[in-house]
């Protein structure tokens, strides 16, 4: 099975910007979920070990929202300095490949393509490329590919209206050596210059699949894959779920370059307050998980933490909500204690204490990439909180009012 791919998501998402500011189009939130988390879980099916993520535009969103590695995914991350178009972007990627076939997908198009089985129609046609095809009825966005009768491309025609025809899905199998062997420029169409212009050169696989097809690139579509996506939110949360909360960036307003160190500094975020017995009423307990390396480093005594979180729980108790739980790691990061995130000690004390506990009736919240991954070790459910970003890993919101609305 082919074990590398590249994922355009530089895109700008102009057309989109009526529904959604200030994001990659990549990462444009689907019920919460930004939109490239769709096409890793995709990947994550298969055997895909590295994908290559093309981005430019805001690319800081998509690199803080998943590190180097998402779902047992390796990413990396390649940088588009200028706009490259969709064959410089594409380009500039297979330079950092290391295998000759390559998956190349769309970061805006949502094809749900069998791979295994367009990877076998790859390697038994003996093909150089290959395109997934998705057969439409009456429709005028896309232009058609023309096949033979042994599936082999031969043609394109022009976007006009068509009352059925096969269109190019945005799911490619490229042998790289096919394509690095045109001197093509730095900054190039993939479509106009290598797809339209270089099908009679090579061996143009078509591969028609009637796998589920969405194009977000306009409002309408975008708006139809908030419904359609919905059979993705299948958390279905009662009294047997546990939630873990992080605390700074969650509960109290993190200090940059700092640690809370008094009552003084310890600060709750908007809504975090009248939100707490909302998740009591949904979730079975809740617990917090912090990591506190303050103590560590003597800025503070185990004491004096204990009364910040003493005064922190009894807050809340004010406001009629209830923390059944406070752990915290006061480690160096250089112990790699057992203890400290994303190691997950803290998870397995509050097993102990907890019995009941089933981590896959468990939900992590945090707002770091090591609140996640140790969710992720222990196979809960992920909450991003990202005030710039409304989108996830395996969700995502600006804040915990937010992710207490959405399941409210």
């Amino acid at each position: 099975m082919i074990q590398e791919a590249i994922i355009l998501a530089g895109g700008l998402g102009t057309r989109l910007r009526s529904k959604v500011a200030e994001l990659p189009k990549s990462m444009a939130p689907i019920n919460g979920i930004p939109f490239l988390q769709y096409q890793l879980n995709y990947l994550s099916q298969y055997e895909i070990k590295t994908v290559y993520l093309a981005v430019g535009y805001l690319s800081n969103v998509i690199t803080d929202f998943f590190g180097d590695s998402y779902n047992g995914i390796a990413i990396k991350y390649v940088f588009e300095k200028e706009p490259l178009g969709t064959g410089g972007a594409i380009s500039q990627a297979l330079a950092e490949t290391n295998t000759e076939e390559v998956l190349i997908l769309n970061g805006d198009t949502m094809f749900q393509v069998e791979l295994t089985e367009f990877y076998k129609s790859h390697k038994e046609n003996k093909a150089d490329f290959s395109m997934a095809l998705k057969p439409l009825e009456n429709f005028e966005r896309y232009g058609v590919v023309q096949l033979n009768s042994n599936n082999q491309v031969i043609g394109f025609e022009e976007k006009q209206f068509q009352e059925s025809g096969i269109i190019n899905g945005g799911v490619y199998i490229l042998n790289k050596s096919k394509l690095t062997s045109y001197s093509f420029p730095k900054k190039y169409s993939f479509e106009r210059e290598f797809l339209e212009s270089k099908f009679s050169d090579l061996h143009f696989n078509g591969f028609v699949s009637e796998g589920y097809f969405l194009d977000i690139g306009i409002p309408d579509d975008y708006d139809q894959a908030q419904e359609d996506f919905k059979r993705y939110s299948d958390w279905q949360i009662d009294k047997s779920w546990t939630l873990f909360l992080d605390r700074d960036g969650v509960i109290n307003t993190h200090i940059k370059g700092g640690y809370v160190t008094s009552l003084d500094n310890f600060e709750f975020i908007d809504g975090v307050l009248s939100s707490i017995p909302m998740l009591n009423k949904a979730f079975g307990r809740i617990v917090i998980v912090t990591n506190q390396q303050c103590i560590g480093k003597g800025i503070i005594t185990e004491q004096e933490l204990n009364e910040i979180h003493t005064h922190m729980t009894q807050e809340i108790k004010k406001n009629n909500g209830t923390i059944d739980a406070v752990y915290f790691a006061p480690q160096l990061v250089s112990e790699n204690s057992d203890m400290r995130k994303p190691n997950t000690g803290m998870a397995d004390k509050a097993k102990t204490q907890f019995l009941e506990i089933d981590f896959s009736k468990s939900i992590m919240v945090g707002d770091s990439l090591s609140d996640m991954e140790f969710g992720r070790r222990k196979g809960m459910k992920l909450v991003y909180i990202n005030p710039g970003l409304n989108g996830d890993t395996d969700r995502s919101f600006p804040t915990l009012e937010d992710f207490t609305k959405s399941i409210s």
